[in-house]
Formats: structure tokens, sequence, C-alpha cells
């Protein structure tokens, strides 16, 4: 009986180094933390020894851009944890903390990119991670509305966007905008162009088509998605604000964190919570 007490408080501890049960008996993946996508090649051939030494040899990448390690022994756990906790991998999240932060490669990479993804991400991820919240709690950022990584899918979602202005001295006509417009939102008559803001997804896509300079970017900033999620009952989030500027995304951020704890039932998605109380309460309670 001292035993299994034993056994049950050590598979609890390991759990929440990220280590999550196989159908094999004594068998863990080992869930390791990548924030935004990205590892360098360094932390790369660390992990494929440890996936040769502690696993079998292979990884598994997770639709949430981490990395597991299958067929870890429990014996061989503890002793794996801190052999990558050395060389700066430190375990994933799991249970009701907050995850690792998604992220596309936005402007730095990705000549649709609208913002800079990699650092929002890093600072989102640096703030919350594995923080304590009534159930899991899921955030990716993305750098326009080609929605790489699925902002509305998730908890909290941030998707970079650019509100266009027209400079209609500028425009010759050619309709460039016009034939870039994936949404129908751009018609250019007699040389004027008319954008339908209904339709307009704040894209960029016809400033970037521009080439007399008769549309560029108003305003920049980040389209904030909130209560999404996926698995068995998937809910679209909803879209709380247009165009947040850095400091407004992290006020409302945390104030999302401070509204889910105060009143998220334990074991409540937060998606749940919206619905069971409202968006307009949630609103009114983050947005100045």
């Amino acid at each position: 009986m001292t035993y299994m007490a034993e056994k049950k408080i050590d598979l609890s501890s390991i759990k929440s180094k990220g280590f999550l049960p196989q159908r094999q008996e004594n068998m863990f993946s080992m869930r390791l933390k990548v924030v935004s996508g990205n590892l360098d090649a360094e932390k790369l051939r660390a992990i494929a020894d440890a996936a040769e030494k502690y696993g079998s040899g292979y990884v598994h990448i997770t639709s949430r851009q981490q990395i597991e390690v299958p067929f870890v022994k429990l014996e061989d756990a503890e002793t794996a944890n801190n052999e990558l906790e050395n060389q700066g991998i430190s375990g994933g999240s799991a249970g009701k903390r907050v995850r690792a932060v998604v992220a596309c490669q936005g402007d730095r990479v990705c000549r649709n990119g609208l913002i800079d993804c990699q650092n929002l991400a890093c600072r989102i991820d640096e703030k919350y991670f594995g923080e304590a919240v009534p159930k899991k709690f899921k955030v990716a950022v993305t750098g326009c509305p080609a929605a790489c990584v699925r902002p509305q899918e998730n908890d909290f979602g941030v998707m970079g966007t650019v509100k266009p202005e027209i400079l209609e001295e500028n425009c010759v006509g050619c309709k460039l905008c016009e034939k870039a417009c994936k949404v129908g939102a751009i018609t250019v008559l007699d040389d004027k162009i008319r954008i339908d803001l209904e339709k307009c997804i704040l894209c960029g896509a016809c400033i970037a088509a521009c080439r007399k300079d008769a549309l560029r970017a108003e305003k920049t900033g980040c389209t904030i998605f909130v209560g999404g999620n996926g698995g068995r009952h998937p809910r679209q989030g909803t879209k709380l604000l247009e165009l947040a500027a850095e400091e407004q995304l992290f006020s409302i951020l945390e104030k999302t964190f401070e509204y889910y704890r105060r009143e998220g039932l334990d074991g409540e998605r937060f998606g749940d919570l919206l619905e069971r109380l409202g968006f307009e309460k949630y609103r009114e309670e983050v947005l100045p």
C-alpha cells in the first residue's frame, strides 16, 4: 500500500514536468517546451541525443509546435529531465496551466507578416507559461489574417492586422490592389480606390501590391480573439478588438487572466466561462 501511494506521488510529480503516461505500462512521452516553434541547432542535437539515450530514437512534433520524446521509462524520467534542463531545455506544461505559446515566423521571415510574432510570443511565454488557471489555457500569435496558427481556435488568439489608408492623388487606376484583394473589398473606378470596410480583413495585401504609394498603412496592430478551442467540442473564438497596440494587448491579457482566475470554475475552459457569464461582462472588465 505504501509503495502504491509513493508511486502515485511520483507519477503526479513527473506529469507536472511534462511527462505524459503512454498506453504502455511505465512508459512516458516526454513533452519539451518549445516557444513559438523555434529551436536552435544545439538544442535539437541535445534532444536527438536524449531520444536515442532514453527513448526509442525518434521524436514527435505535436500540432502545437511542441516536441515529445516517446517511450521514456519511468525510472529514467527524472534523469532525462535533469539532463535536458542542464542544456536549457525545460519540460512542457500539462494540466491546469498556461501552455507554451505557438506562433508563426511573422514579419521576421514571412513576406505577409505584419507583426513580430516571435518577440510577442516570447514575451507572453516568459510572463505566463506554466501559470495555474482553472483549466488549460492556450495562446497563439499569427502574423496576418492567413492565420497559419489558427488564433481563433485558442483561448487567446493574436493576429497581426493593418488598416489601409488611401492617397487618391497617387492612384493611376492600375487595379493591382483590386486584383490582390482576396475578399473583394476593393474596387477601382475612374482612377479612384474604394474600400468596403465591411469586407476588408485588414490583411495588407492591397498595400503590398500598390506600386504608386496610393495605399499605405494607417495603423498596424493586433486583432484579438478570445474563448476559442479545438477538441471534441470545437469553438471559434470571438473577436474582442481590432488593431490593438502591444501595450493594450498585454493589458488585456493580464486582465483576462485575472478574470479567468476569479470567475472560472475548477476545470472550466475560458470559452465556457464566457458562455456562462456572457461575453459583454468579460468585455467590460478588460476594455477601458
